[in-house]
């Protein structure tokens, strides 16, 4: 009994703020056990409990329920919006003004460092707003697009289905959440690039700098896979557990991510520093060096997510017995 009462607690957790989950976990705890003596006495049934836990209803609109600041969007998405927003809001600001340095230091015409301060500032306060509207629209239309389809996301709650404390198919909300942030700004980076028409580390549509031309084609494909995974993060995230189809996707897509990085970042930067560095492209062999670089990357992408394959087969495995 108190086994499925400690995975529907450990659930709502996941779904309020740090700060405030041991209170929570404390007072829904509390309050479950009140019910149940109330309805069945000291010793209910595992049935008993499974009742009073699908009365509650679903873990996320348990946990929403103790919050009073949901005014963007609906309760169910709420909680994923904030913690995308939590982990990217600091995130993008300092990516963009690192970006600035790096390009004005590597800049041949050098830099007036007090207007690259002040024009990094204000750069970065434009991308954190414009990281903010993406992020916001994107919920807001996931909001509005219709009910039918969250419910085939999000099929009725039943308290046996709840996924147990260490259950290896569970997503780490934390881990989700990061995840989920640098995929939007790697995917509005890439917008970028394409409207510049490539590579450049001044984020300014009307002065990029120096522009590195990349191929279109590879543009595309990487903007493709990294939205691709984004929907399929915020799927897991909404579903609150990977699958074998789903984690194998996610390899799919990580590879697919790899390789495009490699056409559009690794062979272009290597070809400008063979134009500019003959000297150095001389004594490295940098063709081999991002090659073996990426196939590292590739095979170090298959043994991780092998292992985490594995684990999610077992616990397949282990449920149908």
């Amino acid at each position: 009994m108190s086994e499925l009462i400690d995975r529907y607690v450990h659930q709502v957790g996941l779904y309020v703020r740090p700060k405030e989950r041991a209170d929570i976990e404390a007072e829904l705890r509390s309050q479950i056990q009140d019910q149940l003596e109330d309805r069945y006495g000291s010793t209910p049934t595992p049935a008993e409990v499974a009742a009073v836990l699908k009365q509650l209803g679903d873990p996320r609109t348990m946990a929403a329920s103790y919050s009073s600041e949901q005014y963007l969007v609906g309760p169910d998405l709420y909680p994923f919006m904030m913690t995308v927003l939590r982990f990217g809001l600091p995130l993008v600001p300092a990516v963009v003004v690192i970006a600035n340095i790096v390009g004005a230091a590597l800049s041949p015409e050098g830099a007036d460092w007090v207007s690259l301060l002040i024009g990094s500032i204000f750069t970065a306060f434009q991308a954190a707003l414009i990281f903010f509207a993406v992020v916001v629209a994107f919920f807001a239309i996931l909001q509005r697009s219709g009910e039918e389809v969250r419910e085939t996301a999000q099929p009725e709650f039943n308290p046996a289905d709840l996924p147990a404390v260490d259950d290896p198919s569970a997503v780490d909300r934390l881990e989700s959440g990061i995840g989920i942030a640098l995929v939007v700004l790697f995917g509005v980076a890439i917008l970028y690039f394409l409207q510049v028409g490539g590579l450049t580390l001044r984020f300014n549509l009307s002065d990029p700098g120096d522009v590195l031309p990349v191929p279109t084609t590879w543009l595309v494909v990487l903007l493709v896979a990294t939205f691709s995974n984004l929907f399929l993060n915020l799927w897991a995230l909404m579903r609150r557990r990977w699958t074998v189809g789903t984690w194998l996707l996610q390899t799919a897509l990580d590879i697919v991510g790899a390789v495009g990085v490699y056409f559009v970042l690794l062979l272009p930067v290597v070809e400008r520093l063979k134009q500019t560095e003959p000297e150095l492209s001389a004594r490295l062999p940098l063709d081999q060096l991002i090659s073996g670089f990426t196939v590292l990357t590739v095979a170090v992408m298959v043994l991780t997510s092998g292992f985490k394959l594995i684990r999610l087969w077992q616990n397949r495995q282990g449920a149908t017995v």
